[in-house]
């Protein structure tokens, strides 16, 4: 899956579960701040990388 097949896919997911439009943004820019730091999509990250980023 490519990074922005998974945006999309969060997008939609977000979408259909109701949240808000500012939580749907929020959600949206961390999760491609996320993989624009690693330039990888999302799926091909682990815990490791997860932790990484959030201590940086």
């Amino acid at each position: 899956m490519t990074k922005e097949e998974i945006l999309k896919k969060l997008k939609f997911d977000t979408q259909i579960r109701e949240l808000s439009q500012n939580t749907q943004d929020e959600y949206y820019t961390k999760a491609k701040l996320f993989q624009d730091y690693y330039d990888k999509s999302a799926i091909e990250l682990d815990f490791n990388d997860i932790k990484n980023y959030l201590y940086m």
